[in-house]
């Protein structure tokens, strides 16, 4: 991230960042995680704009604040109001890193408008199976208080299967060469064929975060 402007930088590390703390299962260390992903895959590109790759993944999840189901647009609304983005950007890159934020989800469908819409939604695959675990389990336990324990790993096992085993919806959402989320890939399908031994796995990685 070395190329990305110093204003720009501190206004999202101050700004926007902070902001991710009150929307459970996606902290600003998952967005934080989707920040370096990118400029990993950036690395494999030519021509792209840094500071654009940068707040694109930074506002990505932000919209969470207002509805979690439609939050990609809300985070494109939030985005194209943004007046230090609008100062700072010219109004079509500002609009593509908005369309990109719209498209970044993989629940969509269709494979995003732009190449930044493809980087942005290739980072937001997890590749790390504890991370996802935790994450399933705090967002389950946040989106539905009145589950019983064993309602919330059959809710996390199931979204893990339906999202990230081989037939996922999220498992043919990448646009970049990824060894790790092919592995991830496979990590997962094996962990969720057994609600036994996913209940086990998730009790074994709460247990090591004092849960």
């Amino acid at each position: 991230m070395e190329k990305v402007s110093l204003e720009i930088r501190e206004y999202i590390e101050t700004e926007i960042l902070p902001k991710y703390n009150g929307i459970g299962g996606h902290t600003d260390e998952h967005i934080r995680q989707v920040i370096d992903r990118s400029f990993v895959f950036l690395k494999q590109t030519e021509g792209l704009n840094p500071d654009m790759v940068y707040v694109i993944a930074a506002y990505h999840d932000l919209g969470r604040l207002v509805d979690n189901d439609l939050h990609n647009f809300e985070s494109a609304k939030m985005m194209r109001a943004d007046k230090f983005l609008k100062a700072h950007f010219s109004a079509e890159d500002l609009e593509t890193m908005a369309q990109a934020v719209e498209d970044h989800r993989s629940t969509l469908g269709h494979a995003p408008r732009s190449i930044y819409g493809k980087l942005v939604s290739s980072a937001d695959r997890n590749t790390n199976l504890t991370n996802a675990m935790r994450r399933v389990y705090d967002y389950t336990r946040h989106l539905h208080p009145e589950m019983d324990e064993s309602g919330i790993m059959r809710e996390c096992c199931h979204h893990l299967r339906i999202k990230y085993s081989p037939d996922g919806y999220a498992a043919n959402m990448m646009f970049f060469d990824d060894p790790d989320f092919a592995g991830f890939l496979e990590e997962v399908e094996k962990i969720t064929r057994s609600l036994e031994e996913f209940t086990a796995k998730m009790r074994e990685v709460n247990a090591a975060r004092g849960l």
